[in-house]
């Protein structure tokens, strides 16, 4: 867990961390639960420009965006599917105090960051709607009094990327009215080529946030919060990885340099490929410092009103080949997300309860939330495509050629075709509404000097209201059987369902600067509609809920040199929410009985060597699905219907995870004023399945990814220079394997780039 390290004068002491995780400010250290906190000059010094690489330093925590509309975050093993558009995550996220609604907005948190908080577990009482697996808790740098600013420039090889970054912060109205105004931009190529389309595939990035902070009074103040970023990725880096012989003879009729490859940065598919982000956000929060009353201090009320929405338009080649078969069109509205969100909260403090104890803090609020989707599905199937992918060995209409006629001579050109009714047209969409509150309350009760006791309990009722339907728009719907479709139409989809949230926690303070804690808390996340169905055998699911318990230790230790944090939890998740790909389409399916046990390590440490700091941590999880007698089969020929995955593992989530970042500064040529630092970051993970099948085919084997970094920077004039070189290991690394549609056997990756990735970063400080 990266801290920010003190000055270098002795004794060499770690700074205080500071967090939110129970709405109030405190130390990381004392929180009785298992919290990373990544401040936001580990993210500048180690060259981290999204949110997949800073999760590699938290333990048993993944997160990946490969495209805008599918994002995947889990911890401890639980959290958000991939392939999930319309989901709601599991994962909570919080961004500047205001809950989000869908993952999709976690990367316009990284740029101007100031820290990240990752909470462990279930956090069923303060964040948001609910939370069953944990909370990304951002928090962006806030404008300051004094007048500063800075901007920086980076570029990467071999797969070239230029981004810039700035920021201007400082007084608009004396010292009542602050400012701050932050933008970034990228631009370059992704991981692939295209050699069907001869296309180099790109992404472009920008974002622009403003913050305004008020102080209207010295009991009145309000902030103001404003963001508009846009994301436009053109290709697609999912690529053939497992391929017979037989459907690549098939495909390179169409595109001679189709392989298998995945890493060799070449694709192959004939389609219009894109995947686009727009969010825009605004908020306003109010805190009243309110007069003390019936014995009360320090009582404060807070309201937040905001408002985000997202738009994901996209164009996927589905079929991942380079034969003209299915692809998805791009939804006429960009299948947005809308949310607004109300919250009230109410903190105070009072000498004692019942007359016992130290001290008693507590909040108690009231959080309503209404939410609209529309998810909208527009299929164009090539029957002549389809005849192709029969000659591969696809299954069509439920069956599957057992060889290809061409190899035997029968007259068979399916590259100039003609059917009667070539193409056809497939079109599914859902809208949903959702209406949710709930009520919350916490106390932290200091029964002694050094024992706390935390109670919380959240009531929560979510309400809603769909439709669903699908159909042929055009053509005679012979490849319909191929994709599982049937027309219907459903417009009374209707959905309510209560929860009731409790936690418990102590604290006790050993000896000074070493706690033990333990907690016990109930996460819940409501069901919900399958969005954009292509049949009607599966049209909601259920909700999920979880209940951990968690026991560990904080220290500060060698005289506040180390400091040195555990934790051992257990959760049990009740109708666990999944998304799967069965080969031909998209399911969502509820794992009646889930489980997750393991143990997490952190720690810093300021050896006696000036300039010298150690960083790292260490992840166990055993997470399993302990009951699922119909879980998603395997894709094969044989088309079984379902499997029965007791005891296999959770997908996404490796057993063993590790980090090591060692860092040293030192003035160079003895001057002080200019330091240089060289900085290394390991991290290690020893496996995991890439799909909720538990397929042997989607195992990513153990990887142990070493970056490295040299820094300089003037202590008076305020400007640095840094090179990174990334994965120096050449690991082979992926996020996601999938089945190839229609074709048993055959499978398509996500690979992250498996070679040495260089970045050179330029950045200029003024005042502060």
């Amino acid at each position: 867990m990266p801290f920010s390290a003190a000055s270098e004068a002795e004794p060499r002491v770690i700074e205080e961390v500071l967090v939110t995780a129970n709405k109030r400010v405190e130390s990381a250290q004392d929180v009785p639960l298992s919290i990373s906190v990544i401040g936001g000059d580990f993210v500048r010094e180690s060259g981290i420009s999204d949110v997949g690489e800073i999760t590699r330093y938290i333990p048993n925590v993944n997160f990946d965006a490969s495209l805008a509309l599918y994002t995947t975050v889990t911890i401890r093993g639980f959290g958000t599917p991939p392939l999930g558009i319309g989901f709601e995550p599991s994962i909570g996220l919080v961004i500047d105090d205001v809950p989000f609604g869908r993952s999709t907005f976690t990367q316009d948190a990284v740029f101007d960051l100031e820290r990240l908080e990752v909470l462990r577990g279930s956090q069923g009482t303060l964040f948001g709607k609910n939370t069953l697996g944990g909370v990304f808790n951002f928090h962006t740098a806030a404008p300051t009094v004094e007048p500063e600013a800075y901007v920086s420039y980076s570029r990467k090889e071999d797969i070239t990327n230029d981004a810039v970054e700035l920021a201007i912060s400082g007084p608009l109205l004396g010292d009542t009215v602050l400012g701050r105004l932050a933008y970034r931009y990228s631009n370059g190529d992704t991981l692939e080529y295209n050699s069907t389309r001869n296309e180099q595939q790109t992404q472009r990035d920008e974002g622009l946030r403003a913050k305004l902070h008020w102080d209207i009074s010295d009991t009145l103040a309000t902030k103001l919060n404003l963001l508009r970023a846009r994301s436009r990725t053109k290709g697609y880096t999912q690529s053939l990885y497992i391929a017979s012989e037989r459907s690549l003879r098939v495909f390179r009729e169409y595109d001679p340099e189709t392989e298998a490859d995945p890493y060799d940065q070449n694709t192959s598919t004939d389609g219009l490929t894109l995947s686009d982000r727009e969010t825009d956000a605004a908020s306003i929060q109010t805190i009243w410092q309110t007069p003390a009353f019936f014995g009360l201090d320090a009582t404060q009320l807070t309201t937040i009103l905001a408002w985000s929405q997202v738009k994901t338009p996209y164009a996927l080649d589905v079929d991942y080949s380079p034969v003209n078969l299915v692809v998805f069109n791009g939804p006429p509205r960009g299948n947005p997300y809308s949310q607004r969100s109300i919250e009230f909260r109410f903190d105070a403090s009072a000498p004692s309860m019942f007359g016992l104890g130290d001290g008693v803090d507590f909040v108690i609020g009231l959080f309503g939330q209404r939410s609209k989707v529309n998810v909208f599905q527009d299929i164009d199937v090539d029957l002549n495509g389809l005849v192709a992918f029969g000659r591969a060995g696809a299954i069509v209409q439920n069956q599957q050629a057992p060889f290809d006629p061409v190899l035997f001579g029968l007259p068979v050109d399916t590259t100039g075709l003609i059917i009667a009714g070539e193409r056809e047209r497939f079109i599914a969409g859902t809208s949903a509404q959702t209406t949710s509150y709930a009520l919350f309350s916490q106390l932290n009760w200091g029964l002694t000097e050094r024992l706390n006791l935390t109670l919380g309990l959240r009531y929560g009722e979510d309400e809603s209201t769909g439709a669903s339907f699908s159909a042929v728009a055009e053509g005679n719907s012979l490849s319909a059987g191929s994709l599982q479709q049937e027309s219907f139409s459903n417009a009374d989809l209707e959905r309510k369902e209560t929860n009731v949230s409790p936690k418990v926690a102590i604290n006790y303070e050993v000896v000074p600067d070493i706690n033990l804690y333990a907690n016990a808390v109930k996460g819940f996340k409501a069901g919900g509609f399958d969005f954009a169905p292509l049949n009607p055998n599966n049209l909601e699911y259920a909700a999920e809920s979880a209940v951990t318990y968690e026991v560990g230790f904080k220290s500060r230790l060698l005289q506040g040199s180390l400091v040195l944090n555990a934790a051992i939890f257990d959760s049990e998740v009740e109708d666990l929410q999944i998304r799967t790909f069965n080969g031909v389409t998209l399911v969502t399916d509820n794992a009646p009985e889930s489980v997750s046990r393991g143990a997490e390590l952190d720690f810093f440490w300021l050896p006696p060597l000036q300039g010298l700091s150690l960083s790292g941590s260490v992840g166990y999880l055993d997470a399993t699905y302990e009951n699922f007698p119909d879980g998603p089969p395997v894709f094969t020929s044989g088309q079984d219907d379902g499997q029965d995955l007791a005891g296999k593992p959770l997908p996404y989530a490796s057993q063993w995870n590790a980090t090591l970042s060692p860092r040293y500064e030192f003035g160079l040529f003895g001057i002080d004023e200019l330091r240089a630092s060289v900085r290394l970051n390991i991290s290690y993970d020893n496996g995991r399945y890439l799909d909720s099948d538990i397929d042997p085919n989607t195992w990513q084997p153990g990887v142990t990814r070493v970056d490295a970094g040299l820094g300089l920077r003037s202590e008076t004039q305020g400007w640095s220079v840094s090179l990174h070189a990334k994965n120096l290991t050449q690991e082979k690394d992926a996020l996601l394997i999938l089945d190839q549609p229609l074709l048993p056997g055959n499978y398509t990756m996500t690979p992250y780039p498996n070679h040495t990735t260089y970045l050179l970063s330029v950045r200029w400080d003024i005042g502060g």
